[in-house]
């Protein structure tokens, strides 16, 4: 038995034109005036510097440094800082990480966020900007090498987009440690 539903063709032609006419009718709007580059560029940074920060996202002295970190910008005022330098970071003593401690920051949006550009064990909708991490452990790299390549991967690849969680003190150092862990981990 059909169940399907028939439309009179006449219906949609009024329904059609109905709508063209209330289309062909309405006001026109005025476009809105357009900011210059100068003033677009002003509002953009001053909304970037009362952007607000999670509360336990970053630790006060670094939130205090947040609008001096540079961005990726050519014209805003933000590209105009310049980057630290970086880093290789020696790992002093042993690693002593926390690997659940380490999951939940590389997982964490506010903190590690690894997964945005990585594949990791464990991940949900994992990044592919970056390489698969999530045989880790298999790439055969120190615990010493992993925690400076985390502090600073810069040191290793002048180009690398990888934040340097520990020149601009994103990471503390045991949080440092623990991601360092998980990464140990990933077998």
């Amino acid at each position: 038995m059909d169940q399907s539903i028939r439309v009179d063709p006449k219906l949609l032609v009024m329904l059609a034109v109905i709508a063209l006419t209330a289309c062909a009718t309405a006001p026109e709007r005025e476009p809105a005036a357009r900011p210059g580059p100068a003033a677009e560029a002003k509002a953009l940074a001053e909304a970037e510097a009362s952007r607000p920060v999670p509360a336990g996202a970053f630790p006060p002295e670094v939130r205090a440094q947040l609008p001096k970190f540079a961005c990726l910008s050519y014209t805003l005022p933000c590209g105009k800082v310049p980057t630290r330098q970086p880093v290789k970071q020696e790992l002093a003593g042993p690693l002593n990480g926390d690997v659940a401690r380490g999951t939940q920051i590389a997982m964490t949006r506010g903190k590690g966020n690894c997964i945005a550009c990585h594949v990791l064990q464990g991940g949900v909708q994992p990044g592919t900007v970056g390489p698969d991490l999530s045989r880790y452990a298999s790439f055969g790299r120190s615990d010493a090498e992993t925690y400076a390549l985390i502090y600073d991967m810069r040191w290793r690849n002048p180009d690398a987009l990888m934040p340097p969680f520990g020149t601009n003190q994103v990471l503390t150092d045991q949080e440092l440690r623990d991601v360092a862990a998980f990464m140990q981990s990933q077998k």
